[in-house]
């Protein structure tokens, strides 16, 4: 009889908020039950009480893993170890319970241990030092880490990845960082974005879904007219980011929109993290959209202001890809917003930060599609156009790239299936 484990928990993901991290958690816990439907799933997410009023799935359990909380659960777990060392037993219940004596740690934070991050360090050691602590085998899901230069946050993740069960590296460039750090590399390997794998049946929530259906009704008509739909997702992150270097996302945006063609064009301005209804920038782009708007009233003429919709409400990860799914071309600052896209085949420009968007759109021919925020904005409508005149050559390219973007994104989840098998406790 084959022996099936307890439970198994998922840090770095949530319902709420960033909704690519969303598209990572309903992934990986829809992967995680086509390997055993009965298994356990406890998440650890920064919104615990709003996730859980939103999951429609009533079996699955949230725990607080902002940092007050990360620091409480190691706390109880080094004490549990201390007890254990002198005959004791590992008595922990709840939230610092469920990170020692689970069967497996899966950890899908889109990026850990890296340079430029070290007041995030401490927070990313917490999150699996407890069960490293009690030997519960941890697994990192398609991360970015590195580099690897500033030596505090060297030998922390010499110390600490080297300690993980796996490491599946989200594109080139971290493979190569890890490799750096001379780790075992029979437990790392290359891996696509967990999202890659996504599909709308694995949506964990159902948020504003008539406003969704109305705005796509709206959508598929103006396509009927011969209209191009231009889906545009901003980000708080990169808007945060130019106003730091001295530029301005929002005239950024303002400028293409008036440079575009807009006779023949309906644009669609949606977030791809939002929290409606909340003050805090962090997770909520709803806050760039506004800005954004203000501006266009002032400064767009009517006759392109009119051919915006704004979506200012939250988006479950459904959504996202609705809205997605009925729009010619994407120009993101959002890097799941990306993924979806271009896991639904749809020409991507990118405006963001770092290399992680680069490395991606590089695997579908499209690098040369990705502008960081300090970038000559004269060259955005060229771009732009391109993708237009040339639509058909880059769906055929997205396509085949998308089939192993695909597989590489499974592999991860065979490795996490045989584990599950090899870590069942008997029943």
């Amino acid at each position: 009889m084959v022996r099936q484990p307890d439970q198994i928990v998922i840090i770095g993901g949530s319902i709420w908020g960033n909704r690519g991290a969303s598209a990572m958690l309903e992934t990986t816990i829809h992967k995680v039950r086509e390997t055993n439907p009965a298994i356990k799933i406890i998440v650890f997410t920064p919104y615990p009480k709003k996730d859980e009023s939103l999951s429609i799935d009533s079996s699955l359990t949230f725990y607080d893993s902002r940092p007050q909380a990360i620091i409480q659960y190691f706390l109880q777990a080094v004490w549990a170890w201390i007890v254990k060392k002198f005959g004791g037993s590992n008595t922990l219940s709840g939230a610092a319970g469920a990170l020692t004596q689970s069967n497996l740690l899966l950890d899908i934070g889109g990026i850990t241990f890296a340079d430029g991050r070290l007041i995030f360090l401490p927070y990313n050691i917490l999150t699996i030092w407890p069960s490293i602590l009690h030997n519960v085998p941890v697994i990192k899901l398609s991360q970015a880490a590195g580099s690897f230069k500033n030596p505090i946050i060297r030998w922390a993740s010499q110390v600490f990845l080297s300690r993980c069960d796996y490491f599946f590296a989200r594109g080139e460039k971290t493979l190569e960082h890890l490799t750096g750090l001379n780790l075992d590399m029979r437990k790392v390997s290359l891996a696509s974005d967990i999202a890659f794998s996504y599909k709308p049946s694995f949506c964990l929530s159902r948020e504003n879904q008539k406003s969704v259906e109305q705005l796509c009704e709206i959508l598929r008509d103006k396509a009927g007219k011969g209209e191009k739909i231009i889906g545009i997702s901003p980000s708080i992150l990169v808007s945060d980011k130019m106003r730091s270097a001295d530029s301005d996302y929002s005239s950024i945006v303002i400028d293409m929109l008036k440079k575009s063609d807009y006779q023949n064009q309906t644009y669609v301005i949606f977030p791809n993290a939002a929290r409606e209804g909340s003050k805090k920038t962090k997770n909520n782009d709803l806050h760039v959209i506004q800005a954004l708007r203000d501006i266009a009233e002032l400064e767009l003429p009517y006759s392109i202001y009119n051919k915006i919709y704004w979506v200012n409400y939250d988006l479950d990860s459904s959504g996202v890809e609705a809205v997605i799914n009925h729009t010619n071309l994407v120009i993101s600052s959002r890097f799941h917003a990306m993924v979806a896209s271009l896991r639904l085949a749809k020409p991507t420009l990118v405006i963001g930060w770092g290399h992680k968007y680069k490395e991606v759109m590089k695997q579908f021919g499209l690098q040369d599609f990705v502008f960081d925020y300090r970038m000559d904005r004269n060259e955005l409508p060229e771009k732009i156009n391109f993708l237009h005149q040339n639509v058909d050559e880059i769906i055929q390219k997205i396509q085949i790239a998308l089939r192993h973007e695909i597989k590489i994104s499974q592999q991860q989840f065979d490795y996490v299936s045989k584990k599950i098998s090899q870590n069942s406790k008997p029943a």
